[in-house]
């Protein structure tokens, strides 16, 4: 795997940051989305923390959603 530069690192964390944070925000506002949020968190967390996915991979709620979306890549359809 080639090494990121620090540049890179920064700009990735602070994408991940920003989308646990708008995840977040989606647990008290409803109709706010917040899998696809932590989604986009846990893809960036992945390339520069990988040991910060772990938590995030655990929780209840929104934890199968990402495995199923790391798994098949694409975000699992719940009927309605």
């Amino acid at each position: 795997m080639k090494r990121l530069s620090p540049l890179t690192r920064y700009a990735l964390d602070g994408l991940g940051v920003l989308g646990l944070v708008l995840g977040t925000i989606g647990i008290f506002v409803p109709g706010w989305p917040t899998t696809v949020f932590w989604i986009v968190a846990v893809l960036c967390f992945l390339k520069t923390r990988p040991a910060a996915v772990r938590p995030l991979l655990r929780t209840p709620v929104v934890g199968p959603a990402i495995r199923w979306f790391l798994k098949l890549g694409k975000k699992r359809r719940r009927p309605r």
